[in-house]
């Protein structure tokens, strides 16, 4: 509330979005990628990066960094995580590009900085 009695709506506390008419909790999309065998860690945003083409986007760093070295490995580590988001998830909350990182990018107080997430390559 503001001294004058009126309310100042700063925006949305939780990680919701709305892609498409479907309102998304971005932390239940984590959670089961995170849920995956050889996820270590798991972001999703929503991303912006054309205007009007919103598009679900999943940082994940894998368990073992071996993944991240060979094409066919990581592009069947990307697979299985597709067909978990597919066999848990409704399409609209499947991630439309996966980016597989070494490590997240972390603020100076140690929490992941969602801002400094690479814009996704178009490769896939």
């Amino acid at each position: 509330y503001l001294p004058d009695g009126n309310i100042d709506f700063i925006g949305r506390v939780d990680h919701q979005v709305k892609i498409r008419g479907f309102r998304i909790e971005l932390g239940e999309i984590e959670s089961t990628i995170s849920s995956i065998d050889g996820v270590k860690q798991a972001i999703v945003l929503a991303r912006e990066d054309e205007p009007g083409q919103k598009k679900l986007v999943a940082y994940v760093v894998p368990n073992y960094l071996s993944l991240i070295d060979g094409d066919t490995q990581q592009q069947n580590f990307i697979t299985n995580i597709r067909q978990g988001c597919s066999q848990a998830l409704p399409d609209y909350m499947s991630p439309s590009q996966i980016m597989i990182l070494t490590e997240m990018p972390l603020t100076p107080n140690g929490k992941i900085d969602r801002k400094a997430l690479p814009k996704p390559e178009e490769r896939e």
